[in-house]
């Protein structure tokens, strides 16, 4: 394949875009194409020269009006793609993308499929290793681009080109790349609300299958050797039904990947990352958080674990009702049941045989109209030769009658050959049509159903997800109730603590006082003994009363004062005892009532300990 080489300019501006048609093999003498290229665009004007647009229309009416109707394949020659060179725009330079040896056919689906996929398995473009795939996308990307804006496909009928990567296995393992229109292609990944809209897309742009007509008989005013060579270049029509398999084959692998995929999405808690290891009491500041974040996984595993068999019951569910469906395959029975071979026969066998009928007697006639101007002429020659004339028009008739009917019955088998083979291959893409007809429907009837069960199971997933959340308040609630208790019961237990350590003081100076008071006592021990035996020595002391009378009463005095001070310290000594015996039962108390509050069980054993 030529990879770009220049081309002369046309003309007349055909656009950025345009084809050219290189040995070209039309038949522009043959009336019908005659016609059609009369009737279309600027062809008879620019040719070979067309616009993208004119050379759609071109082709599709020679398939439908020239190829599907009478069987033949329309041969069009080399078409070439040319687009304006953008640093001159004088000049025109090919693409590089050619149609070689272009064919119409009554399976093409248009000529941009036929372009690409030529392009793609032509063996040149793979062993040059100087062209990149990059370079062959860029280039078929233009194309198909150039075939939508100025070509007037839709998106739907223009095919979607391979990766490379699918591009490299095939060109190494020699493998053939059959590309499809997109809308013959239905998408496994694509959402359910997506396909269905292209599916309805794709009704729109879809080519209603042309019933195929029987050509009239045109040989009745020719020449029988013309009519021989005509009935021996024929050939019947190959319809190919490959498409309509594809969309049959693809439809039901999705309604099987539709059930699998189907799949229920739920909502779930959020929840911190927490240490599984880690251990909490009440008591622990992070307790409600820890218990909390368990709990919110504990829910979410829940709702996993539910959504998932919420679909798998879905699943079971879709399938079984994909299994009950009931085909109606009336229309397709009534088709394949239908005789249309035998009035289709009778019919051109009736018509041929009185064309024929009619011919064989105008040619028996002009013959005998000869043999009586022949013996009109010749009455004064010999009697053999009038025999001998008599002899060559008994051959004459003889050969001509074998003749005629051998082509009458040739042309009559050739043409019933050809309706049954293209009527056949009809029926076969009818069939095709109502089958794949009926997989969308099973198709839809799936989609329906999973948009059904997607909303119930959102329902129950919904309603699950809330009560989960009543309980989690719930028990966020109980956590801080017990976690406010424990709280409580360590500030108790911190208040006990400082009052211990309040009385321990309060016992450290309890005991400071018995100190002093031994002390008291000793000086009262030790005065009282000196007061014996100051009276023990008062005989002796006798004399000296008068004089040491004053130094006795101060000592009485002195020793009035001291017992006065020994008294009310005893007092006071007493009373501070009493307080601290007092505080020191109040401490016993709230510790006991401490242990007392969490460990009722041990309430006998720890009243024992108290009253001992």
């Amino acid at each position: 394949m030529p990879w770009l080489k220049t081309r002369k300019r046309p003309s007349i501006d055909l656009g950025a875009y345009r084809a050219q048609i290189v040995k070209s093999n039309l038949d522009r003498e043959n009336p019908l194409i005659k016609n059609i290229i009369a009737e279309t665009g600027q062809i008879a004007q620019t040719w070979p020269n067309l616009k993208l647009d004119e050379l759609k229309a071109l082709t599709e009416k020679l398939q439908q009006t020239v190829v599907t109707a009478t069987g033949e394949i329309v041969p069009l020659g080399d078409v070439s793609f040319l687009t304006v060179d953008p640093q001159n725009p004088k000049k025109v330079v090919e693409t590089g993308i050619t149609w070689e040896k272009a064919t119409v056919k009554p399976d093409m689906e248009n000529f941009v499929v036929e372009t690409v996929n030529q392009v793609l398995n032509d063996e040149q473009v793979r062993l040059d290793d100087d062209l990149t795939y990059t370079d062959l996308a860029e280039a078929l990307t233009s194309f198909l681009a150039a075939s939508h804006d100025l070509g007037g496909f839709a998106y739907q009928e223009l095919p979607e080109l391979p990766s490379e990567e699918k591009y490299v296995e095939a060109v190494e393992n020699n493998q053939i790349i059959h590309l499809l229109p997109k809308r013959l292609i239905v998408s496994e990944a694509a959402p359910v609300g997506q396909q269905a809209n292209e599916q309805a897309s794709n009704d729109d742009v879809r080519a209603t299958p042309t019933k195929p007509e029987v050509k009239s008989s045109e040989a009745a005013s020719e020449s029988v050797s013309a009519t021989s060579q005509a009935s021996s270049e024929a050939t019947p029509a190959v319809v190919n039904d490959e498409p309509v398999k594809a969309q049959f084959d693809n439809s039901t692998v999705t309604i099987a990947s539709l059930i699998k995929a189907f799949d229920v999405k739920t909502s779930f808690f959020k929840t911190a990352s927490i240490d599984e290891q880690q251990v909490v009491v009440p008591e622990s500041d992070n307790y409600v958080d820890v218990m909390m974040a368990r709990e919110t996984q504990e829910a979410n595993t829940f709702m996993q674990q539910t959504a998932d068999k919420v679909a798998d019951a879905y699943r079971e569910t879709l399938t079984q009702n994909i299994a009950d469906v009931h085909e109606d395959t009336q229309a397709i029975d009534e088709l394949l049941a239908t005789d249309w071979q035998t009035p289709v026969k009778q019919q051109v066998t009736q018509r041929h045989t009185k064309d024929y009928r009619e011919r064989l007697d105008n040619s028996l006639q002009a013959l005998e109209s000869d043999y009586q101007q022949a013996v009109a002429d010749e009455e004064q020659r010999h009697t053999q030769t009038l025999a001998k004339l008599e002899q060559n028009l008994t051959a004459d008739k003889a050969k001509t009658t074998e003749k005629l009917t051998a082509d009458r019955d040739q042309i009559i088998q050739h043409e019933i050959a050809q309706i049954i083979t293209t009527q056949t291959q009809y029926i076969e893409q009818e069939v095709q049509q109502l089958r794949y007809n009926q997989a969308e429907f099973k198709r839809h009837k799936v989609i329906d159903q999973i948009v059904t069960g997607q909303k119930e199971a959102n329902e129950l997933l919904t309603k699950a997800y809330r009560q989960l959340s009543s309980g989690l308040e719930e028990r966020r609630q109980e956590f801080m109730k017990e976690h406010e208790q424990a709280l409580a019961i360590r500030q108790d237990s911190d208040q006990a603590q400082a009052e211990k350590e309040r009385l321990q003081f309060a016992n450290a100076e309890v005991l400071n006082l018995e100190e002093r008071h031994d002390q008291l006592k000793s000086v009262r021990m030790d005065l009282e003994g000196q007061i014996g035996q100051l009276q023990a020595e008062s005989s002796k002391w006798q004399f000296r009363a008068e004089t040491a009378q004053e130094d006795l009463e101060r000592v009485k005095q002195q020793l009035a004062t001291v017992n006065q001070q020994y008294e009310h310290r005893l007092q006071s000594d007493q009373v501070d005892l009493a307080q601290h015996q007092q505080l020191a039962q109040q401490a016993r108390q709230a510790k006991l009532a401490k242990w007392l509050h969490p460990f009722k069980s041990r309430q006998k054993e720890t009243e024992h300990v108290s009253q001992s």
